[in-house]
């Protein structure tokens, strides 16, 4: 799988005449190798060269985890000595580079500052080169999503009896959290969202101190990982009878839901299908309360191509995923989003969630 990947974007890297791609830890070092590392003090690299060589430069704490890769050659180094060693018998391996590709809207400057010791005569952004690969999921990378999917909507299930009057934000968000630590979760692609009352309105209200009250609406955001792929979930729930007007805003976001969704299909543009959700948000007189986009792609990453907003005419096409998440925000009343993770099929779509949108009130 990883090599079929490095040979699809060799192909592309070939069209743009570059060397070499390197690579830092994070969602596209997992893809096109299989080894999954965070950005750290510690310098770690993949190199991707254009006759399909696969190099590392790896500090030695990490040399455990580089069993299954199928690499040329590993130049690994201790903590005391650092990676100057190891980045000059990289560089004798490579010999002098024409144009480098690298990761500019990912990379640290100290990687930045590592990759400036090797000998090559300009550095490329091959951010758009990778996003051309990602943005369509294959069978694989849609079922292990499906299970992400079921991990956040079983630990919401498991979740929703515990939430009443009179406990805080935060324990709903540890609640939550524990419960995709039970089912597989690999940790949170993003802080937990748990906006109560009035801080409903702050779209990323992250979890605070504040107590639940009844009469309230609580906005739940929150995502799982399963081997390295995200679900991101977002569903509005009431403590107790709320107001009409409350009531009224949660049926104008699950109209705008709902209508966007049934717009997907290939062809379609990422504008047009926030527009849908849009318009009916304004007609119904809240458009300036809807501050966000519609959506964003989710994968390897929370928030990755494409986005589906305003003014973006990216077309839509079988295998692109990402969520459908209108939400309307009023200052000292309240919140409503509804957020789904989707697929965009030969003929239509797939919605991964299966959680009820109909308000339950708790």
């Amino acid at each position: 799988m990883y090599t079929k990947r490095r040979e699809k974007l060799v192909s592309l890297m070939k069209k743009s005449s570059i060397d070499m791609a390197v690579l830092v830890p994070g969602p596209n070092m997992y893809y096109f190798t299989g080894l999954h590392l965070k950005q750290s003090e510690r310098i770690a690299l993949a190199i991707i060269t254009k006759d399909e060589k696969l190099y590392f430069l790896m500090p030695q704490v990490e040399l455990n985890k580089m069993d299954a890769q199928n690499s040329n050659a590993t130049f690994s180094y201790s903590d005391e000595e650092g990676p100057f060693h190891a980045l000059t018998q990289l560089k004798q391996q490579i010999g002098l580079l024409g144009i480098v590709g690298v990761e500019f809207d990912s990379m640290h400057v100290k990687e930045q500052r590592t990759i400036e010791g090797l000998t090559y005569e300009h550095l490329y952004d091959i951010g758009e080169v990778i996003r051309e690969l990602r943005i369509n999921k294959d069978s694989n990378e849609i079922q292990l999503m499906r299970q992400a999917v079921n991990i956040v909507e079983e630990s919401l299930k498991a979740t929703l009896p515990m939430i009443k009057a009179g406990i805080s934000e935060m324990e709903v968000a540890a609640q939550l959290e524990y419960e995709m630590r039970r089912r597989g979760s690999e940790g949170t692609p993003f802080g937990t969202i748990v906006a109560s009352g009035y801080r409903g309105a702050l779209p990323h209200g992250r979890a605070s101190t504040k107590t639940i009250e009844a009469g309230e609406l609580i906005v739940l955001d929150f995502g799982s990982i399963y081997k390295g792929y995200v679900a991101d979930i977002t569903r509005t729930v009431a403590v107790g009878e709320i107001s009409p007007t409350l009531e009224k805003i949660y049926s104008i976001v699950k109209q705008a839901n709902e209508a966007a969704i049934e717009t997907i299909k290939p062809g379609k543009t990422a504008h047009e299908i926030d527009n849908t959700a849009r318009a009916i948000i304004q007609n119904a007189g809240y458009g300036k309360f809807f501050t966000h986009r519609l959506g964003h792609g989710v994968g390897l990453s929370a928030h990755e191509e494409p986005y589906l907003m305003q003014h973006n005419n990216v077309v839509l096409k079988t295998g692109m995923a990402f969520t459908i998440e209108p939400g309307i925000y009023v200052k000292d009343v309240g919140g409503v989003r509804i957020e789904d993770n989707l697929i965009v099929t030969e003929d239509g779509y797939e919605n991964l969630m299966t959680f009820s949108k109909e308000l339950i009130n708790l």
